[in-house]
């Protein structure tokens, strides 16, 4: 046999044993490790020493060994604030003060206030998105030359409104001044508003020119640059940031144990019946064992800015202060 031919009978064994291992290569074999079956268990001799193994991936032998779905319990993260969802319209009182209050962005009250001027006897004369406030025509009462100006802000909660109104008149100096309490018709007006916000359905708009008007919530949560102390900071005079946490209180159903208003203190407690948010789960602690007293400070830092504190009575109840400014902050309108 010469080296030619011995050359091409290598060459066609080659060829067939290729062909042959194609047909298992090009086989998809992502499945083969369900067809392996158990091996015997490998017998090391008596005179030979092994290391351990050990199973990382453990597979149970028995359904009971598995952990229940139920076993690990995430607690849910504290609520700081309310999410404003139930539309509610009311009237506020505060001394001669007069407000709406609104479950809704100014964005979204804006236009409706616009359509309640321009559908009013009253007229509309002046608009300004940037600064809220919208102005009536020129009303004549007894002779004297009036216009009403109402003020749409961003209210104390989030995602809420609140809608001042003024009714003013022309004096001597051709200045703008208020209309004694006994002849304006601030109130009357403010409950014509408040029955046309009441009827009108929501349509769920806004106005891109009053988006500003979204900035500026008067109620904010904070915590101080060393992270040790939590409060409340709020754009409001004193009176209203009083009035507000005492509302607060109620809504909360936080028990005030006594009050001192000249120093801006409330000492509140809770009670087991009165569980509400985290403090059913203040009472499930055992190492409290009693109901912890707080007092509760508002203090005065500008003409118009106050910031309410939280000081707790005992070392037990000292992790709490910032769920009960959350509780409070919640509850503000």
């Amino acid at each position: 046999m010469n080296i030619s031919h011995l050359s091409k009978l290598s060459a066609s064994v080659f060829l067939i044993l290729f062909l042959c291992s194609c047909g298992w290569i090009l086989k998809d074999h992502k499945y083969d490790y369900l067809k392996e079956e158990q091996g015997e268990v490998l017998k090391v001799p008596e005179n030979k020493v092994v290391r351990s193994s050990v199973d990382f991936y453990p597979v149970p032998k028995q359904e009971e060994e598995k952990i229940p779905s139920n076993y690990y319990e995430v607690p849910l993260p504290p609520q700081v604030f309310s999410s404003g969802s139930t539309n509610e319209i009311r009237m506020h009182k505060l001394g001669e003060l007069r407000w709406l209050y609104i479950e809704a962005l100014p964005s979204s009250v804006w236009p409706l206030m616009k359509d309640f001027w321009s559908s009013s006897n009253y007229g509309l004369s002046f608009e300004d998105p940037n600064t809220g406030i919208i102005q009536s025509k020129e009303i004549v009462l007894a002779s004297l030359k009036t216009k009403l100006e109402m003020k749409v802000e961003h209210g104390i909660r989030q995602a809420s409104s609140e809608i001042f109104l003024s009714h003013l008149m022309l004096d001597d100096s051709s200045s703008w001044v208020k209309v004694p309490l006994d002849k304006n018709i601030e109130d009357k007006v403010l409950r014509s508003a408040l029955d046309f916000l009441s009827e009108t359905p929501s349509k769920g708009g806004t106005s891109l020119v009053a988006l500003n008007l979204n900035l500026g919530q008067k109620a904010l949560l904070k915590q101080s640059n060393d992270g040790n102390n939590n409060f409340i900071e709020m754009d409001l005079e004193f009176a209203r940031a009083w009035a507000a946490v005492d509302r607060a209180l109620k809504e909360a159903l936080i028990v005030v144990k006594d009050l001192d208003r000249e120093k801006g203190i409330f000492f509140v407690t809770f009670s087991q019946k009165e569980e509400k948010g985290f403090i059913k789960r203040l009472f499930t602690r055992e190492e409290i064992g009693r109901d912890p007293d707080f007092r509760i400070l508002i203090k005065k830092t500008g003409d118009n800015k106050c910031i309410v504190t939280v000081d707790a009575a005992s070392k037990d109840a000292k992790a709490y202060e910032r769920d009960l400014l959350s509780e409070i902050n919640q509850s503000l309108s």
